[in-house]
């Protein structure tokens, strides 16, 4: 199923925050990171943003509430698994919702 507009713009608004937060913490952040810019075991993944920093790397993935039910879990179980296997790489979900309009 396809994001709506509004879910892929809700996304995108939370990920740029991220990315400037990431950056404030001193990170090196890359958003829809390519494949060339991946570990090899993560190479075929769509991630959405990757901050790096001598300690660590965490690899971001940005869903809507509704999206993250639409897609089901099993795509982010795999993909945690994924990282979890790459040393010194962390993942992390951020779950945003879309505001409810005053009536």
């Amino acid at each position: 199923m396809r994001h709506s507009a509004e879910q892929n713009q809700l996304e995108h608004q939370r990920l740029l925050r991220l990315a400037r937060e990431y950056r404030q913490q001193g990170y090196t952040v890359t958003l829809y990171p390519s494949s060339e810019e991946l570990p090899t075991a993560l190479a075929d993944c769509a991630l959405d943003l990757i901050a790096s920093s001598a300690a660590k790397t965490v690899a971001v993935e940005v869903r809507t509430r509704s999206n993250l039910t639409l897609n089901g879990s099993e795509d982010l179980r795999t993909l945690t698994k994924r990282v979890q296997q790459v040393p010194g790489w962390e993942f992390e979900l951020v779950v945003t919702n879309p505001r409810k309009h005053a009536s």
